[in-house]
């Protein structure tokens, strides 16, 4: 029996082909320990909803200026109409009224420039909204990724969502960035899952520098996975300035190459013991681009970097040439 637990989630993508095997629903849960410079999903960070406001789909006709709109929206001093910040209390410090009211407001622009980042949902809706695509799981050797924000801050709902979806027979993928307390990982390994595990750098402060989180934290539950013989995926985003340089991404590398061995052996151990095949190691290079702006711009945001960076594609493809020499299969993109 399904336990009533909610998670807050701000976004379920259908029909991916790039995190994990065939064709996935994707369920992005709201709140990430970190704050890359870089990050895709703005978001995401911040545990509770936010209103976002994106002016190129605004037709200036004033709905949001209602009284029904809780003051959240005004006209700034270039008569452009633009979110109040910070937001507003909307008559109650409790958040279920603020979010109530941010979704009252979003509902009456008739351009969807106003939305909601952040829901919540019980265990049993994210499952009965996943399972609308089973037909195409079956049929392409799919499933459901967990991705964010970082999927393990709901550590609760999510076991929920493992074992009720394994049970199903259904593929499951665990995206994550790993920054989170020792033993969180743990009960997840009674299971059978694929790990898209974020590897950004091997330099604690660097690390530091550009997510504001512990390297030797991630580090730890990443050698955890790799002595249980998880099946492990390396998804290394190739950030300008921060990791874009021959010795970063020889440090990542390695250290790659390393975790794929450990896991390697547990896997070729199993293999002896339960007949189990061992998984190739993989391992993706990531470039930046700049796609994010309008978010972070919607979320009244200034976006870190100057527009038009990029990582060039003899780097990427030195560096994967790097990668295949240590024994990963690599891949660009993805």
């Amino acid at each position: 029996m399904l336990a009533a637990m909610d998670g807050i989630i701000f976004d379920i993508q259908r029909f991916s082909t790039h995190d994990g095997d065939g064709i996935r629903t994707i369920v992005f849960f709201k709140g990430c320990p970190l704050r890359c410079t870089w990050c895709e999903n703005p978001e995401s960070q911040a545990t509770k909803p936010e209103l976002l406001f994106d002016p190129r789909h605004c037709i200036n006709c004033s709905s949001c200026l209602q009284p029904e709109a809780s003051g959240l929206m005004h006209r700034d001093a270039a008569g452009r109409i633009a979110i109040v910040r910070p937001v507003p209390a909307t008559g109650s410090a409790n958040a279920r009224i603020s979010h109530a009211a941010m979704e009252a407001t979003a509902g009456l622009c008739p351009s969807l420039a106003i939305r909601v980042a952040g829901r919540k949902m019980s265990a049993g809706e994210i499952i009965a909204e996943v399972m609308k695509d089973e037909i195409f799981f079956r049929n392409s050797g799919g499933g459901v990724t967990f991705s964010g924000g970082e999927p393990l801050l709901q550590s609760g709902v999510l076991l929920e969502l493992v074992r009720s979806f394994t049970g199903l027979g259904l593929d499951c993928a665990m995206e994550t960035c790993l920054a989170i307390g020792p033993g969180t990982i743990e009960p997840f390994l009674d299971f059978s899952l694929t790990w898209l595990v974020d590897l950004k750098h091997t330099d604690a402060r660097v690390f530091r520098e550009g997510t504001g989180g512990n390297l030797s934290m991630v580090m730890d539950n990443m050698e955890r996975l790799a002595d249980s013989g998880a099946k492990m995926v390396f998804r290394v985003p190739v950030i300008p300035g921060f990791n874009d340089n021959d010795q970063a991404m020889g440090g990542i590398l390695a250290y790659a190459a390393m975790l794929a061995s450990m896991a390697q052996s547990q896997q070729g151990f199993a293999g002896r013991q339960h007949g189990a095949a061992v998984v190739k190691p993989h391992l993706d290079l990531l470039p930046y681009h700049d796609l994010a702006a309008g978010k972070y711009a919607a979320l009244g945001r200034p976006y870190p970097y100057a527009r038009g960076l990029s990582v060039s594609r003899a780097f990427l493809e030195y560096h994967a040439k790097a990668g295949a020499e240590l024994g990963l299969e690599i891949g660009i993109g993805g």
